[in-house]
């Protein structure tokens, strides 16, 4: 009986220390379109605060790269008001330091996380990306860019 009971809270000690082990996920803090891509210019980085690329997009292909630091949920990117598909964003890619063009090695602890979306047929226009942070405060954060 002894050993059973000892087993039991030797278990639970276990349960309890891989449940501790874990931090909630951050809240969402940041979120900018940080790159735009195209056939006909190459990759352009937008800085913070920017509303226009500078340089005039087009071509067979149109991408745009979002960032976003903490966790976010219920993702909605638009073009020219158009709500793209889900399938939009064919690419994500977790970072943990400040570089977001840095994937994360084993054991590091996620920071964010890169989103390269697809806009193909589109030759510029109005590109808008929401989330929403999946725990407290629940904020939403956007940003919007004008594409030449």
């Amino acid at each position: 009986m002894k050993k059973k009971a000892m087993l039991a809270v030797a278990g639970l000690a276990m349960m309890t220390a891989a449940t501790v082990a874990a931090a909630p996920a951050p809240p969402l803090s940041y979120v900018q379109i940080r790159y735009v891509g195209s056939s006909n210019q190459g990759w352009e980085p937008i800085a913070d605060g920017t509303v226009t690329t500078t340089l005039d997009h087009g071509g067979a292909q149109l991408r745009v790269l979002t960032v976003e630091v903490g966790y976010g949920t219920v993702r909605i990117a638009k073009i020219n008001g158009v709500t793209l598909p889900s399938t939009a964003n064919y690419q994500t890619i977790a970072f943990c330091g400040s570089n977001f063009l840095t994937p994360c090695s084993p054991g590091q602890t996620i920071v964010g996380f890169t989103r390269y979306w697809n806009v193909d047929g589109y030759q510029g226009g109005t590109f808008s990306y929401q989330t929403t942070s999946i725990n407290s405060p629940f904020n939403t954060m956007s940003d919007t860019l004008n594409i030449l």
